[in-house]
């Protein structure tokens, strides 16, 4: 049976366990009622008929007496014929015998026997008499016997002692009539009473048994119906089913088949939910972290510009930047950084501010959206200062992890917005702008979005578009600054790269460098770099007043970390046909943080193909001295830095001393920048310092003009 049609079976349970019995008792009742009214109704009938046939007897009695006393006289008067006399006399006695009969009948009803046996006797001794007497009269006169008047009398005497009684007897059976006529009424009353009793009762108890199986059917169908309802409420948790779990395990048939599909349809909703909930988590919220990522963040900001517009309230964005993040997830490693991200984000969740959403941008950058500050700008910008600083306050305690204490220090950017002239997307690019200019003014800084830095910003984006063409267009050159030994004779240059801006002119290393770090263009430059330098290089090796001078270039972090670099040098070296001795690869400090024994092999590498290194700005990076020792270096450069004041810092002395004989002590050449006065030259010269550069042997110059100088006489030192 499908178990539609067993659902059908358990609605109409209830009205068949009514109907049918009720049909069926009223059935039996029916019948019952109809046999009790065919024997009231046969009783009546023949006590009726008793007394008909009482009273026809009478009637016939009396005629047949009136017929025989008339027929004796007419015996008499009229002297029949023997014959006569007994065609007629057989005829009375035939009619007396027919008579007998009936009175023998009569005496065998259930209303005469029920009136008296011993009336019953009576009257059939009262009927035998007169018979008997009758008969005698007739026997008389047929044979002349004797005066058959004596017996008429007696027979007479017997007709009125019968006439009498049964009389008697008529009026007593009529009495008897109606009482067993009431008897039988009032049992048929009483009986169709007992029965609509029962009836109701029967079908009370059948009302009660149908109601207990509708209200446990009720029961069941409401556990069903709610579990279905339960299942189609999306927004609502699942209930645990346990009625319909005790379904399953107390049933069978249909029941136990439809709890199954439920907690089936149950477990596939719980899946689903998981499966929605999970694909929800994955697309607004940040795996690591568990806040709000970028996606949902810019809901929530909208959300906030439409609800601050319409109460006339201000709100902020909040940007944070750490800034020596990289650092200790460099130094620490990935799972070290992970652990810290998620401590910065529980610190973040912890301050409860009313009013802020909190959210991971992705890496180290996280966004705080402050809404209702105030309806005035300048207590907003009050309110927005005060939280940022709490921020500051809470992140730069100290981080604990695995036993180690870290500190961050973070930047952060503030842009304010109540008006329809916000955007979305505007309001992250100020908050960006802000949080840049905050970092260039140094560690734990907080600036609000200035219009002035989103023109830098602007302006940035345009140079990285003329950035991506300039390699194409040629506008990238090399100017080469001369390197000199302790009596002022040129070794050698580093090449730097300038760029040829074709409507600002001139554009500062500074400016497009750090620029092409950011965006991954540092790699096609770097390369551009390198292949340009190693060209100079074979120029100069065929020429024999520059074949002895060696050529610098610098590589950076990023570029070197390539996993092709090798390569990459070896076919530049290999294309060109530069000598690789005389190359010089400038590192800096940073290219040493990460997996140091993957760079010392690499540099060994490409000091099997001849090629030098420099570490680049020494002093000024966060290089651990262990590591120094491992890699293998040439040369380590003296920041200008510590050159510029060196003349008149004493600390700045102290420290290029310790540089020269650190590099002495570990077999390096060492090469100070920066060296702009005869002062500077002097006083590293007599610190036993290898090589000098700087403005005052030779400012970065063309490759030509830097011939030029190298070939002309070496300046004196004084």
């Amino acid at each position: 049976m499908k178990s539609t049609q067993s659902l059908l079976m358990v609605f109409l349970l209830p009205i068949l366990m009514v109907v049918l019995p009720a049909l069926l008792m009223l059935t039996i009742a029916m019948k019952v009622l109809e046999e009790q009214s065919q024997q009231s109704n046969l009783l009546q009938t023949n006590d009726l008929d008793t007394l008909v046939q009482m009273a026809t007897f009478d009637r016939q009695l009396s005629d047949l007496h009136q017929r025989i006393t008339a027929l004796l006289i007419d015996t008499e008067v009229t002297k029949l014929s023997t014959s006569q006399r007994y065609t007629a006399y057989s005829q009375i006695a035939q009619e007396l015998n027919q008579i007998g009969q009936s009175v023998d009948t009569l005496a065998t009803s259930p209303l005469l026997i029920d009136l008296s046996q011993d009336s019953t006797a009576a009257l059939q001794s009262a009927f035998r008499q007169y018979q008997r007497f009758v008969s005698m009269a007739n026997e008389s006169a047929a044979r002349e016997l004797g005066d058959p008047a004596l017996f008429l009398k007696e027979a007479q005497n017997h007709f009125n002692t019968f006439t009498l009684f049964s009389q008697q007897i008529f009026e007593a059976l009529t009495l008897r009539a109606k009482e067993r006529h009431d008897l039988s009424f009032d049992a048929l009353t009483r009986s169709h009473s007992t029965t609509i009793w029962l009836g109701i009762a029967m079908m009370g108890v059948l009302i009660s048994a149908a109601f207990f199986a509708s209200w446990r059917i009720n029961k069941r169908l409401m556990v069903v119906g709610d579990a279905i309802l339960s299942l189609s409420k999306r927004r609502q948790p699942l209930p645990d089913f346990h009625a319909i779990e005790q379904m399953r395990q107390q049933h069978s048939g249909p029941l136990k088949r439809i709890a199954s599909a439920l907690i089936a349809l149950k477990d596939a909703e719980q899946q689903r939910r998981e499966a929605e909930q999970k694909i929800h988590r994955l697309a607004y919220y940040d795996t690591l972290t568990k806040l709000p990522n970028w996606r949902l963040m810019k809901e929530h900001l909208q959300h906030s510009l439409d609800t601050n517009q319409q109460a006339s309230t201000f709100g902020a964005l909040v940007y944070l930047g750490m800034d020596n993040f990289k650092r200790i997830n460099d130094s620490s490693g990935h799972r070290v950084g992970d652990n810290l991200l998620k401590l910065i984000a529980q610190r973040l969740t912890d301050l409860q501010v009313e009013g802020a959403t909190i959210g991971r941008l992705g890496g180290d950058e996280f966004m705080v959206i402050l809404d209702g500050l105030a309806g005035e700008h300048l207590k907003a910008a009050e309110k927005a200062e005060a939280l940022a600083e709490q921020i500051q306050h809470k992140l730069n305690q100290p981080f604990q992890l695995e036993g180690q204490e870290h500190f961050l220090s973070l930047s952060m950017g503030i842009a304010l917005f109540n008006g329809p002239e916000h955007t979305v997307d505007n309001l992250f690019q100020y908050t960006n702008a802000a949080v840049h200019l905050a970092q260039k003014s140094g560690p734990n800084n907080i600036r609000f979005y200035d219009p002035k830095v989103q023109a830098d910003l602007e302006a940035r984006i345009e140079l990285e578009h003329d950035m991506r063409l300039a390699i194409e267009r040629d506008e990238f050159i090399l100017v080469y600054q001369m390197q000199v030994d302790s009596l002022g004779r040129a070794i050698g240059a580093e090449a730097l790269i300038r760029w040829q801006h074709p409507r600002h002119g001139f554009v500062s290393p500074g400016t497009f460098i750090p620029l092409a770090e950011e965006t991954g263009l540092i790699m096609p430059i770097g390369n551009w770099v390198l292949e340009t330098a190693c060209e100079q290089l074979v120029i100069w090796a065929n020429d024999e007043n520059t074949q002895h001078l060696t050529l610098a270039v610098n590589v950076s972090a990023k570029q070197f970390q390539q996993p092709d670099f090798v390569d990459t040098v070896c076919g530049v070296l290999t294309k060109s046909g530069a000598p690789a001795h005389r190359l010089k690869l400038e590192l800096t400090e940073s290219t040493m943080i990460g997996e140091i024994d993957d760079i010392i092999a690499r540099m060994h590498q490409l000091k099997a193909l001849g090629v030098s290194f420099s570490l680049d700005d020494f002093g000024t990076g966060y290089s651990s001295l262990q590591y120094l020792k491992r890699l293998p270096l040439d040369q380590i450069k003296i920041d200008q830095s510590f050159v510029r004041n060196l003349h008149k810092d004493t600390d700045d002395k102290a420290i290029v001393q310790t540089i020269i004989a650190m590099g002495r002590s570990l077999g390096l050449q060492v090469i100070a920048e920066g060296v702009e006065n005869q002062e500077h030259w002097r006083h590293l010269n007599e610190h036993q310092c290898h090589a000098f550069q700087g403005y005052y042997f030779c400012k970065p110059v063309s490759a030509a003009e830097m011939i030029q100088r190298s070939l002309a006489a070496p300046p004196m030192l004084a």
